[in-house]
């Protein structure tokens, strides 16, 4: 309990000098604190980095602490981590940017198909479905890369690509026959189901960077906007391809008896996918 009382002590000492913008000595937050001189000056250089600057001798708290509650501040003589973190921005700059909509009659059927698309083993099951010859011939890859290169170069693209997606359920209403006027809807007979129809739909979504060499890696300015550049077609239709082959033609497969599901496709270019079920 010491500890806290002598860290409560010291964050209402360094909020009252943020407040009045004064700088402190460190015999001022000794004082303060209650601490000894070689605690006080650890917690300074090592704990407090974030949140106090050192300038011509003198301590200035800067006005980042307002945003720290007591509760995280009090941590750091538990913990050896620092209060914020220090982000690297990776900018690609082109994505594509994949969304499923379907009716959600089975959502457990749609989170088993998707999740089985992150394991090695169902990546190496789709490729034997595919065939090598089709996947070589579709992504234009070099004669001479062997069966196994080919199986690494896929199971890359997915390492390195895709980590995960976002499921969201929505609730909505569709018009399930063709126009008609509100007595015609009223009259309509049973057995042909109803003429509006209510129901929750699943969105899932795939958000893709496409990396290229001429990417930026911006240290700690997260606000600057990414600069165009060039990137290479040839990638991009080869991240296309293995999408559509490797993850929607494997839900669809799965998830049986819907009447559509839409892909919409976003980032580089605009372009809407159906999957329409065909008459029994």
């Amino acid at each position: 309990m010491k500890n806290e009382d002598n860290f409560k002590r010291a964050f209402e000492f360094l909020l009252k000098h943020a407040e009045s913008e004064k700088p402190f000595k460190l015999d001022e937050l000794v004082k303060a604190s209650g601490w000894v001189k070689g605690t006080a000056e650890i917690y300074l250089s090592k704990k407090f980095n974030d949140l106090v600057k050192k300038k011509n001798g003198v301590y200035h708290v800067t006005a980042e602490i307002f945003r720290v509650r007591f509760d995280d501040f009090k941590d750091l003589y538990r913990q050896k981590q620092r209060l914020f973190t220090d982000y690297v921005m990776e900018t690609p700059q082109k994505v594509l940017v994949y969304e499923f909509f379907m009716p959600l009659s089975r959502e457990d059927r749609l989170r088993e198909a998707l999740d089985n698309l992150f394991y090695k083993d169902t990546i190496r099951q789709r490729i034997k479905e595919l065939g090598l010859s089709k996947i070589r011939n579709a992504l234009n890859l070099s004669t001479s890369m062997t069966d196994e290169e080919v199986n690494q170069f896929i199971i890359e693209f997915m390492n390195n690509t895709i980590g995960g997606y976002s499921l969201q359920l929505v609730n909505g209403r569709f018009r399930a026959k063709s126009l008609a006027t509100r007595a015609e809807a009223a009259t309509s007979p049973f057995s042909q189901g109803p003429y509006l129809v209510d129901e929750t739909t699943a969105v899932v979504r795939f958000i893709l960077p496409v990396r290229s060499e001429e990417d930026q890696i911006l240290q700690m300015n997260l606000f600057e906007p990414a600069k165009e550049t060039s990137s290479s077609n040839e990638k991009v239709e080869q991240m296309r391809w293995l999408f559509l082959n490797f993850f929607a033609e494997a839900v669809t497969r799965v998830v049986k008896k819907e009447d559509e599901i839409w892909l919409l496709e976003s980032g580089m270019r605009s372009a809407l996918y159906r999957w329409v079920r065909k008459p029994e």
